[in-house]
């Protein structure tokens, strides 16, 4: 058969990803348009501007297509916030897959946060054609792995160069002196846990037993200094941090780790658990993100048996409460409005073309300098 259930099933899956980066260049146009405007303004209303018009739009976009349409289920356990609340918050993570940015989206977006949105990324991401010069605008911070290096008096425990330490501060003092708006997201295993990783569980494995604590079965030692940096360089503009543990049920019923498109074809339930923590405690104990591990460790021991953590919130009372399309419907109307131009204009239609011809090549000459 020319077409099988399969082969529509991947089709549809493609359609959001086809849709989002179809739309990046009107998006990418808005703020350029913004940047130049906010030149000669403090840096905070350029922030404000772009989140407001540009990155939280976007970002409800996505989930239009990735909690919406794709009919996943989250399920929401423990600390679950009882309405919208923006605040400037630290997003403390396990990373077990690609999809795992899904979950800091939706959480976002129901707290008010959506545009607040900040990563902790590899520097090789501002590379990627059109969205990577945008992110780097947006804020995210970015960390060369080459950088990444081994202490002298204990090999196994991976921590940052000095020029990336350096970079890193200046950009979070920066973030706290212009008061900027934002959720900073942090996976402070490093990289994904993955069962079949064997060398990367190993090495995990051996830095617990170099440091003396125990050794995880379900994710992986954290990486404390970058989180303590976090905590210590952005001081007083925190107000939240809130300690999330994620679980992915398949449709089959079986715990999956799903990259993007699998995330639309295979999860049945996107399950995570929310622990807000206090801040103050987490400021006079700098082992505390080891203390974060342990629970997680539990929780994702209790997730591979029952596909549920403790605590559930329920249905209602909570951020969880309403449809998805109480937040997405407005963001969908806007960004069809911002490619409109493209249905009437041939002009629209050549820039549109143009953008994702010369971008790429202007994100290669400049960005290796930034």
């Amino acid at each position: 058969m020319l077409f099988s259930p399969i082969t529509l099933r991947s089709f549809a899956s493609s359609v959001p990803a086809l849709v989002l980066i179809g739309t990046s260049p009107p998006y990418l146009w808005l703020w350029f348009t913004i940047r130049m405007i906010t030149l000669p303004l403090p840096k905070r209303w350029y922030h404000k501007l772009e989140q407001l018009l540009c990155w939280g739009p976007y970002q409800r976009l996505c989930m239009f297509f990735m909690e919406g349409l794709s009919g996943v289920k989250f399920k929401v356990y423990g600390d679950v916030p009882k309405e919208r609340n923006p605040v400037n918050a630290l997003f403390v993570s396990n990373h077990q897959c690609v999809s795992d940015w899904v979950v800091v989206d939706s959480f976002a977006m129901r707290l008010g946060n959506a545009g607040y949105i900040h990563f902790f990324a590899k520097e090789g991401l501002k590379y990627v054609p059109l969205f990577g010069l945008y992110w780097h605008q947006h804020g995210l911070v970015f960390v060369r792995k080459d950088h990444i290096i081994s202490k002298p008096d204990c090999p196994l425990y991976l921590t940052y160069g000095h020029k990336d330490k350096d970079v890193i501060r200046k950009q979070l003092r920066d973030k706290r002196k212009n008061k900027i708006p934002m959720m900073m997201t942090l996976f402070p295993e490093g990289t994904r846990f993955n069962p079949d990783r064997k060398t990367v569980i190993e090495k995990s494995h051996a830095y617990a037993r170099s440091i003396g604590i125990s050794e995880f079965k379900h994710v992986l030692t954290p990486r404390i200094a970058g989180a303590n940096m976090f905590v210590e360089e952005l001081g007083d503009h925190l107000e939240k941090i809130y300690d999330v543990t994620i679980g992915y049920e398949g449709v089959r019923g079986d715990v999956i780790r799903p990259d993007a498109l699998q995330f639309l074809d295979n999860v049945k339930a996107v399950h995570f658990h929310i622990r807000e923590r206090d801040l103050k405690a987490i400021q006079s104990n700098e082992g505390w993100l080891y203390d974060s591990f342990n629970e997680k460790e539990k929780l994702m021991e209790e997730f591979e048996k029952n596909k549920s953590f403790p605590e559930p919130a329920g249905e209602d009372g909570h951020i969880y409460s309403h449809s998805v399309y109480k937040e997405t419907l407005v963001p969908v109307l806007y960004t069809a409005a911002l490619c409109a131009p493209l249905f009437f204009s041939k002009r629209a239609r050549k820039l549109y073309l143009n953008t994702f011809l010369v971008v790429p090549f202007i994100q290669l000459i400049t960005l290796p300098f930034l």
